[in-house]
């Protein structure tokens, strides 16, 4: 049996695909560490008990994971969720730390047996700024059973419509499409009484989303919810699901909708399309395409329990999927070395 070790920052992302993996397969016997200080991180890189290193990041544990297969000649595989970190997307960084984040990267990457991408869209964009030689495009398994555990009824005749988005107000492009989706339903809400929106989300944007709405029409019948920690509830409570975004390289909190059954409505950009994939519709992020789409969702039932049943086929295979793939990128590599 060969061992992989997954250093991983997201913590929900190696628990997932080490359970996954070894609840299919006999030939890996995977093992976590996330979010230790660095000297244990060091330490367990060192013990030279591993076949492969997984890294999801590279400044950090992909540096260690690197100088690792150096000295030891254990392969690495990094696996890269988005780009905003590596090419100063948001000019959140200065020149020196910009000039040192670059370097490392190209380090990491020019040392790598494969670099997973969890997008085509982070795919691309990695490829405007480096050298990117053997990758794969492979999603991330998420806590399935978790998001189902939400114990209200779905669809719950209270005479109410939920429409749901959860984000994160922390960045501006998240917070535009919060205000893009209040746009699209203001026809919605004239016309359909039953209709509510529902945002939960904390972050710096959240206190421009109450100011947002102090002029809005319909603010009696939007709730903001802020930061949740039971999601699976909030989830369990929607009878939708809508998010509009002009970040997101992979957004899970799509699939964590379908994992709970929902219709959902994505917007057609960046990374947003491939999360939602069959199990969903997919609008433009416009007031008259959100208004459409949402009026579609509203007025045919059938629809609904044909997107619902979508999500929740989708992610009964999902995680095994994406532990598979991951699996033989994993064999690859290690056939290779």
């Amino acid at each position: 049996m060969k061992r992989v070790l997954l250093l991983h920052t997201n913590k929900e992302y190696a628990l997932s695909l080490a359970e996954a993996v070894e609840s299919q397969t006999t030939e890996y016997e995977v093992d976590v560490v996330t979010r230790v200080p660095i000297h244990n991180r060091i330490k367990s890189l060192s013990l030279g008990e591993y076949d492969l290193v997984q890294a999801d990041e590279l400044l950090v544990n992909g540096v260690l994971a690197c100088g690792s297969s150096v000295i030891s000649g254990t392969p690495f595989v990094v696996s890269i969720r988005g780009w905003a970190d590596y090419t100063n997307a948001h000019g959140q960084y200065g020149r020196l730390r910009d000039v040192s984040i670059r370097l490392r990267t190209k380090f990491v990457l020019r040392y790598a047996s494969k670099a997973i991408f969890l997008s085509n869209e982070t795919l691309h964009e990695f490829e405007q700024r480096y050298r990117v030689n053997e990758t794969a495009v492979i999603g991330r398994p998420i806590d399935v059973e978790y998001y189902q555990s939400g114990t209200e009824n779905l669809f719950a005749d209270d005479g109410k419509f939920n429409l749901l988005t959860v984000t994160n107000l922390r960045y501006k492009e998240k917070f535009d499409g919060v205000k893009d989706t209040l746009e699209g339903l203001r026809k919605p809400f004239k016309r359909h009484e039953k209709l509510r929106y529902q945002v939960a989300g904390d972050g710096k944007y959240l206190s421009q989303l109450k100011q947002f709405l102090a002029e809005y029409p319909y603010s009696d019948r939007v709730d903001v919810l802020g930061f949740r920690s039971d999601i699976p509830q909030v989830l369990a409570r929607a009878d939708a699901f809508i998010y509009l975004s002009y970040l997101d390289a992979y957004p899970t909190v799509v699939l964590e909708a379908q994992a709970a059954g929902l219709p959902v409505i994505g917007s057609d950009t960046v990374g947003v399309p491939e999360v939602v994939g069959d199990a969903g519709i997919l609008c433009q992020p416009t007031p008259s395409s959100v208004s459409d789409t949402v009026t579609q969702l509203l007025e045919n039932e059938t629809l609904r329990t044909e997107l619902a049943e979508k999500s929740r086929k989708k992610m009964e295979t999902y995680n095994q999927s994406c532990a598979e793939r991951h699996a033989e990128v994993w064999s690859d590599v290690l056939d290779y070395s």
